[in-house]
């Protein structure tokens, strides 16, 4: 929880990033001198307090605008969001993007084991229905066809290089959707620099997870000179294959499904952040270069056996960003504020295989590629005409291109055999939009009409690599939506939206083939329709001296709904392993209750100043209402609980958190499938400034060490006895890292 919430402040915070790499055994110095920092005497701790009223140096700026406050705060304010910022993942010595919403109900992270991070799961959404913006930019598509040779995630990204992350959970007219939008803020020089003159800021910081027996190192740099402001982020991090409950997978040479402990290797990756603007009093205009690349190494003895011997993985997934921006404040006709980006960004994915297949060695090598042009632009108007309104509107237009080559290679024999899952192409979106707040009623109330015409289309270059001939696909819609505030009292309002909306299938639904003759076939589906969504989103909050308080409901019926994994029945006889496409499901519905919550315990029971609580809970149900089944997306019901501490001076404190995770039903899971047990989790957490200088952060996680399962890890599972344990989540474990700002 950010301390600006709990105290409802705005404080600085000076707990910062980065290290360059160094070697191991410096950081195991580290660990030591951070577990003995930690353990310092409370006594000792107000007196570093005594001597020091602030935790940081770090200023508050943002670039505040008219836009921000007609789009982002209209969207805050009449739906369920949730929000991180930069100091709240390292005080919870978040790791990589699976811990961004670690303690926020109803948002999962979504893990494909030998391939990584997928992304967000929202409300029962996921993969691409799920929008990810980094920084105004969409993060690549998801690629996932139902094979164990190719997987790309969306997440590829540092959280060093974030400043913070948002999720608006239901309908957004910015983005063309009815679903979710992932909102990830890359850092910026403004956030380590003084408001005005020439300044300078330096950091580095490094840490360990032992779940993972990861190191990281980051170093960070901002400064101005004159009307010229620069930034630099450099994070390095190196780790083992994630633990599970029974161990590291490192002395344990079980063959098969029924392995208990997870395949071993090495995961590591870094991100290279570089901004250069110039500002003035009414004006930013600046350059972005972003490199990120992470790369595993496993061996697979999950998947030996039967066919497969000495299996082994190289995957590497590569993503480069290059890009202009503009923020401009001027009093002009058309518009008070201005923001416009150009982005060019290119996601490279490539995962090979090696193994002896069939008694021969076998490379299989299999890459998608993803590059993106997007110009976007966004605008809004302040003015009175019979009432207060605030007009924002704004355009998108992006070009994707799309690319895919399997080469299997027979190792022995020096042949390969080269194919595509999915014909070459491109895709062009275009996107507009138009929303007016109206503040009525003395401002007491507010009305938000919004419109947005979406349109797309995708256009193919087939080759004799595809195994079949594909035309083209295009659509276009009109969606709106409705949303509104009532203040009922100056500590209670009443908030909602309803609408409509639209997504269109992704290269991967649209294109997928396979037909390798293994037994078992993929089939494409070029027909897919556009899903559409119709959306209601109403609940109350209230804000005091005492806390804060948030009750939503929500309910989306999809029509079209697109499910992949779809049994078919084409031709049985040849694929005996099963045949598989992606369909349109008529109708489909998701629908839940979400409740958050945090008292001030001092101002509450008159307990010490700086001790709070905090609760949030999420009930989320799912149905496909052609055949009634469970959508196997949706996550159990889910409250995480948090009794902390927050020094009112800012310079330490610490949090013991429980995570409550109700089991999975055999209908939800489908009959057929693994219901993972209920659960519940206890993580502590803690933080000291020593000085001006330096921050120590520890934490312990899964304090009882309990063995359970992660639903959206597990759905769909088939294995049984000793091999379900190969998918359990670590055991007790710890996090060290420290910070030293120059």
């Amino acid at each position: 929880m950010n301390a600006s919430k709990r105290h409802g402040t705005s404080l600085p915070d000076t707990r910062h990033n980065g290290h360059p790499s160094r070697p191991h055994s410096r950081a195991l110095a580290i660990t030591s001198c951070l577990i003995a920092g930690l353990m310092l005497p409370t006594a000792t701790l107000l007196a570093a307090e005594a001597k020091t009223e602030k935790r940081d140096t770090l200023s508050d700026i943002r670039v505040t605008s008219i836009r921000e406050r007609a789009i982002q705060r209209t969207t805050a304010e009449e739906g369920a969001t949730a929000e991180v910022e930069a100091v709240e993942l390292k005080d919870q010595i978040a790791y990589s993007p699976a811990d961004l919403f670690r303690y926020e109900p109803g948002i999962l992270t979504t893990n494909n084991g030998r391939f990584g991070l997928a992304g967000f799961n929202v409300r029962g959404n996921d993969d691409n229905r799920v929008s990810i913006q980094l920084d105004g930019l969409e993060m690549p598509e998801s690629y996932e066809p139902t094979s164990s040779y190719l997987n790309a995630g969306r997440l590829s990204v540092d959280l060093a290089s974030l400043s913070g992350a948002s999720v608006v959970k239901g309908g957004d007219a910015r983005h063309g959707s009815g679903f979710a939008t992932v909102n990830l803020r890359l850092q910026s020089p403004e956030d380590f620099l003084s408001p005005s003159g020439d300044d300078s800021y330096a950091s580095v910081m490094g840490g360990y997870r032992s779940d993972n027996d990861g190191l990281f190192e980051n170093i960070t740099l901002a400064g101005r000179r004159g009307s010229l402001e620069s930034l630099l982020v450099a994070t390095n991090r190196n780790a083992d294959a994630t633990k599970n409950h029974v161990g590291d997978g490192k002395s344990d040479d079980t063959r098969g499904t029924a392995r208990r402990e997870p395949d071993p290797g090495d995961v590591d990756n870094y991100d290279v952040l570089w901004k250069l603007q110039k500002v003035s009093d009414n004006s930013r205009i600046g350059l972005i270069a972003q490199k990120y690349r992470i790369s595993s190494k496993l061996h697979l003895f999950s998947e030996e056996g039967r066919r497969y011997d000495d299996y082994h993985s190289d995957d590497n997934i590569t993503r480069l960003r290059l890009g202009i921006y503009q923020d401009l404040a001027a009093d002009t006709p058309l518009f008070d504020d201005l923001h416009w980006q150009l982005d060019w960004q290119r996601s490279e994915t490539v995962n090979q295989s090696d193994m002896i297949y069939a008694g021969y060695n076998r490379q299989v090598e299999r890459e998608y590629d993803q590059t993106t042009w997007q110009l976007k632009s966004d605008l809004s108007k302040e003015f009175t005409f019979g009432v207060p309104q605030q007009v924002a509107y704004g355009a998108v237009i992006k070009r994707d291109g799309y690319d895919s080559l399997s080469q299997d290679r027979n190792l022995d024999a020096g042949t390969v055999a080269k194919s595509r899952f999915s014909p070459r192409g491109d895709a062009t979106r275009f996107g507009v939009y138009l929303q007016d707040r109206l503040a009525l009623a003395d401002g007491r109330v507010s009305l938000t009409p919004a419109i947005r015409y979406d349109s797309y289309r995708y256009d193919l270059d087939d080759d004799a690599l595809v195994s079949q001939d594909y035309d083209g696909a295009r659509g276009d819609a009109f969606t709106g939506q409705l949303g509104g505030t009532f203040d009922l009292t100056p500590a209670v309002q009443l908030f909602g939206k309803t609408g409509w909306g639209f997504r269109a299938p992704s290269y991967d639904e649209l294109y997928y083939d396979y037909n390798g003759g293994r037994g078992y076939r993929i089939v494409a589906n070029p027909d897919l329709k556009d899903e559409r969504s119709r959306f209601v989103e109403a609940g109350v909050r209230t804000q005091s001296h005492l806390g804060s308080a948030e009750l939503t409901g929500f309910y989306t019926d999809y029509r079209d709904f697109i499910e992949s994994g779809v049994s078919a029945s084409i031709d049985p006889s040849n694929y005996p392993y099963g045949e598989f496409t992606t369909e349109n499901v008529d109708r489909a519905l998701i629908r839940g209750v979400e409740f958050r919550g945090q008292l001030d315990l001092a101002e509450a029971f008159g307990a010490i100043d700086g001790l709070y609580g905090r609760i949030a809970a999420a009930y989320i149900e799912g149905k496909n209402l052609k055949d009634g089944s469970a959508l196997e997306t949706i996550p159990p019901v889910q409250a995480v609980v948090g009794l902390g501490y927050q020094a009112p001076s800012q310079r330490w404190g610490g949090e013991l958190t429980g995570t409550f995770v109700n089991h999975v039903s055999d209908h939800d899971a489908d009959g057929a499938s693994f219901a993972p047990a209920a659960y519940q989790l206890y993580d502590m957490t803690a933080h000291v400034a020593l000085g001006q200088h330096l921050t120590l952060r520890g934490g312990i996680f899964n304090l009882a060490d309990k063995k359970y399962w992660v639903w959206d890890d597990v759905r769909g599972l088939n294995i049984q006895g000793d091999g379900l344990d190969r998918y359990t989540q670590p055991g007790r474990n710890f996090g060290v890292s420290a910070q030293y700002v120059f």
